[in-house]
């Protein structure tokens, strides 16, 4: 069995509520018990209606926001126990991040915004240029290394947005709705760079409500009202079939079936 690379273990979030004499009744629960793991080298996307609590469950994992019970390990370390001061240094070491706004820096190149994290961390200047420029190679993104942010498309800064997210060979790559702002063969494009990723062996966590966006991936987890409603995975089945499944999922989920798909 592969290494346990995420542990999410009977994670709850709850908002609103001021003081003690709260009832647990008076406050909203945007995570009710939620329990699933991600293996080493798995490529796995969450879904759910607006509003089901993905985006606050990978807040959760990014330590970006804090569950009210529950514990999540990456990597072996239970981040929910990590002091403030540590979280900024777990964050650059442990974790890649890929938003649907790449994030990048207009001030920096796309080259120094790849090797930011490398720079921030001191490696030697002539390792972080072979780094780079070998992944960017990689992504087909190594004309745009001397160009800013600005100067570029917007498929061309999301897939140096992955490359910045995984040079430092982080144990977990998140990804928040990271297609959301492209068109189709962008979209694709960033797909393919992560399927190559991680072939590479980066394991990458995706949040999407696109069920073409998730078909890329290997497993589907399924929330609903901030709950675990389902898994899924993709199997023998290729990428066409495994579509129409989770399609299916998707809209017997959204019309408040149970799962048996």
């Amino acid at each position: 069995m592969a290494e346990k690379i995420l542990e999410v273990r009977d994670v709850s979030k709850c908002y609103g509520g001021r003081g003690k004499k709260n009832h647990e009744a008076s406050m909203t629960r945007a995570l009710d018990h939620v329990n699933f793991y991600v293996e080493q080298g798995e490529y796995l996307a969450i879904m759910g209606p607006s509003g089901s609590g993905k985006s606050t469950l990978l807040n959760c994992i990014a330590t970006i926001d804090t569950p009210t019970s529950g514990r999540i390990v990456v990597g072996g370390k239970d981040v929910t126990s990590l002091r403030s001061k540590d979280l900024a240094q777990f964050r650059r070491e442990e974790l890649g991040f890929v938003f649907q706004d790449s994030n990048l820096l207009d001030t920096l190149t796309i080259r120094e915004n790849i090797a930011l994290a490398l720079t921030i961390s001191h490696v030697p200047a002539k390792q972080i240029a072979t780094q780079v420029e070998s992944l960017a190679q990689r992504l087909n993104i190594e004309t745009t290394l001397d160009r800013y942010p600005y100067e570029v498309s917007g498929g061309q800064k999301q897939r140096a947005a992955a490359a910045r997210a995984v040079i430092t060979k982080p144990h977990l790559m998140l990804a928040d709705e990271p297609t959301g702002a492209l068109d189709t063969k962008s979209a694709r494009d960033l797909l393919d760079a992560f399927a190559f990723l991680n072939s590479l062996g980066t394991t990458i966590l995706m949040v999407t409500h696109d069920s073409t966006v998730a078909s890329y991936c290997e497993r589907i987890v399924f929330i609903r009202d901030g709950k675990l409603w389902g898994q899924m995975r993709r199997g023998s089945s290729d990428r066409r079939s495994f579509h129409s499944r989770i399609v299916e999922a998707t809209t017997r989920m959204e019309e408040g079936d149970s799962y048996d798909c």
